[in-house]
This record gives C-alpha cells, sequence and structure tokens, in this order.
C-alpha cells in the first residue's frame, strides 16, 4: 500500500499540475450568482469520520434548501457508513488505491455537479479540486483561506478569529446562495431497528437497568498521542462506581485485551460487545448518561445524541475549539503538553463531577 499511496499522490499532483497548466482562472466570486440554481451539488467529504458527524447536519440543510437538486457527496471508506440509512444523498466513494480513485472521478463526471465544495477549509485540497475540474462542475466553490493556492472560482469570505468547524462549515455551505438555519439543526445519526436492537440487547443481557445511567469510557484513539493510560482509566473507573455510577468501556478490538484488563481490576466495569460498525457503537452510546473520551469521533457521535461529554484533549492550538463538542454539554480537560497520557486523574475526576453538577461550558 505504501507504493500505491506515493504512486496515487504523485499522480494527483501530475494531474493537477497539468490541469492549471491549461486552464484560465475566471473572477472570482464570494458566492454563486442568485440567478444560478444549481441542479446537481457535489459535497467533499472524504476524510474522518468526525468529520462528517460535524458536517451531516449542516448537508441535511443543503438537502432541504434545495429540494430539487441532487446532493453528491465523496465519501471515505471510514465515513460511508455514515450514510448508510440517510435519504436524498448519491454516494461516491474515495480511496487512494488508483483504480478505486479513477472509478469515482468517473462516478463524479457522470452526476455531472454544477457547483462542486471544497470543506476543507483552512487550505485548498488538491483532491477536491481535481474532482471539480474532472466532474465539470461550472462552478468550484471553497472557503477563503491561508493559502488560496487553486483556482476556485467561488471563494467564500470566512471570520476572523477561533470557531468550531461546525460554524465554519454552515458559512462556506451559504456561499451557495441561500441563508442557513442552524437553531435547530437534524444532528441524530440515523440507524436501524438491527443497531438499535443490538443496543437493547446489551442493556438487557448487562442484567442493569442501565438506559441513561451508564457512563460511557473510551480508551481507543487513532493516535497515539491521544491515548490516556489503562492504570489512570481504572483509577477513573473506580470513582465513577463511588459515585453510584456504572462505567461502561468502549475500545476498537486493537485494544480489547486492555479493556478486559481494566474489567478484571475494577469489578463493576461493563465492556461493550464486539461492535461490526461504528453505527453499533453509536446505538450504544445513545443510551448512556455521559461519555468520556479523548478527542475521536466518538465526541462527536455523543454529541450528536445531546449526550453530555468530558473531552481529553492534548493541548494543540490548531484544535481550539475547531473539533469540540458541539451542541450539548461538555467538559474539557487539556493538557499541557502534546500528550493526553499526562492528563492527571485527579483533573479528570474533577471534570466529571462538574459535568454530572450540569455547570454549562463557557464555550
Amino acid at each position: 500500500m505504501g507504493v500505491l499511496k506515493k504512486l496515487e499522490e504523485a499522480g494527483r499532483r501530475a494531474l493537477c499540475k497539468h490541469i492549471l497548466s491549461r486552464l484560465q482562472q475566471d473572477p472570482v466570486l464570494a458566492r454563486i450568482p442568485d440567478d444560478v440554481k444549481p441542479s446537481r451539488i457535489l459535497l467533499m467529504r472524504w476524510d474522518a469520520i468526525g468529520d462528517m458527524m460535524v458536517s451531516l447536519p449542516l448537508f441535511r440543510k443543503v438537502r432541504d434548501l434545495f429540494p430539487e437538486a441532487e446532493i453528491g457527496i465523496v465519501v471515505s471508506r471510514r465515513n460511508l457508513p455514515l450514510l448508510k440509512y440517510e435519504d436524498g444523498f448519491t454516494a461516491i466513494l474515495y480511496d487512494r488505491r488508483p483504480s478505486v480513485y479513477l472509478r469515482s472521478l468517473i462516478l463524479a463526471r457522470h452526476f455531472r455537479p454544477d457547483v462542486i465544495v471544497d470543506t476543507r477549509m483552512h487550505y485548498d485540497s488538491t483532491t477536491s479540486y481535481i474532482y471539480g475540474v474532472v466532474s465539470g462542475a461550472k462552478l468550484r466553490l471553497s472557503a477563503s483561506n491561508r493559502d488560496n493556492r487553486l483556482p476556485f472560482s467561488v471563494r467564500v469570505p470566512m471570520p476572523s478569529g477561533k470557531h468550531h468547524y461546525a460554524h465554519l462549515t454552515k458559512i462556506l455551505l451559504e456561499g451557495l446562495g441561500k441563508e442557513i438555519d442552524d437553531s435547530e439543526l437534524d444532528r441524530k445519526l440515523r440507524l436501524s431497528t438491527e443497531e438499535i436492537g443490538f443496543a437493547d440487547s446489551f442493556w438487557r443481557e448487562a442484567g442493569l437497568n442501565l438506559w441513561k445511567k451508564a457512563v460511557g469510557v473510551n480508551i481507543s484513539a487513532g493516535n497515539p498521542s491521544r491515548v490516556w493510560p489503562a492504570a489512570k482509566t481504572a483509577e477513573l473507573c473506580s470513582f465513577i462506581l463511588s459515585t453510584g455510577n456504572t462505567p461502561v468501556l468502549f475500545s476498537t478490538p486493537a485494544d480489547r485485551d486492555q479493556a478486559l484488563s481494566i474489567s478484571n481490576a475494577v469489578p463493576g466495569v461493563i465492556l461493550i460487545p464486539d461492535c461490526s460498525t461504528i453505527l453499533h457503537a453509536a446505538a450504544l452510546i445513545r443510551g448512556l448518561k455521559a461519555m468520556v473520551t479523548p478527542d475521536t469521533a466518538l465526541v462527536h457521535i455523543a454529541s450528536s445524541y445531546d449526550v453530555p461529554v468530558l473531552g481529553l484533549f492534548p493541548q494543540r492550538e490548531e484544535h481550539m475549539p475547531l473539533w469540540y463538542p458541539w451542541g450539548v454539554k461538555y467538559e474539557l480537560i487539556r493538557t499541557n503538553t502534546r500528550r493526553v497520557e499526562d492528563i492527571d486523574v485527579q483533573d479528570v475526576i474533577n471534570g466529571y463531577l462538574k459535568l454530572l453538577e450540569g455547570s454549562p461550558s463557557d464555550f
């Protein structure tokens, strides 16, 4: 895969260079013209699960504001499952593997969008730009960002200062020509009776009435710098039990053994069953009283179901407050280093107590 990845990246750079050498730059607009009524809109969201979770409620707004238009979304293998039960979207799978990538470009071409929207926000995405050109989109929309290095035809002005990614996405999508009311967004992730039944079965088999009484504790994170140590997690679980709540451990299959060791060390801790998809994990999360997790997609899944979040974040300026919990009661514990493992147990306990007391966040 390493060789294929390098070939794919080299191919994208070469294709982009070829396109730029032949393309004349049109006058740049701040939003699409009022007389343009797009019949097909292609949204680029080919990245992580959390990115899609934050964007999806606003994508639904676009679908509702343009009821006569077809809405396509270029997605990754990771975030594609989030669209499984969504109506009104055409999903086009992106993948770095050359064969899938080329097939994806062909599908985008067949989709024939009037407008393509690059959602990367803080820099121009070469991949999004190539999709725009190859698909034949008349208008290629992006945020006015720190480099503006590619000739997108619509540059949406963005506010200065620090803002949540959801707010920036709203402003970007208003570049399509319609105002978006985000006061009552539909944020819940769609589930089927199969995933809901899976979660209900778990709560029944646990032998306790834990619906909205259990506290989820996630031990997994894709980036090692975001992982909190097992020993500290065990201390936190012991404290949660002392408050009369039941900790429920979430982990990826790769961290299952570590989750077992924590549950063995702290009697009363419950492990979630193996989840075949992220939707099964989401079905479990919707029944929690609160969620304790590092900076992962579970922050945004819990937020979508209005489950209060205690987030463990490294001190990374570029992520503050872009990827904080959104639209939900939350508390954050941040380390002064770039590693979550440096967060003290007592700080997390204090944040947990504050969250359950109902103290609103200052964000």
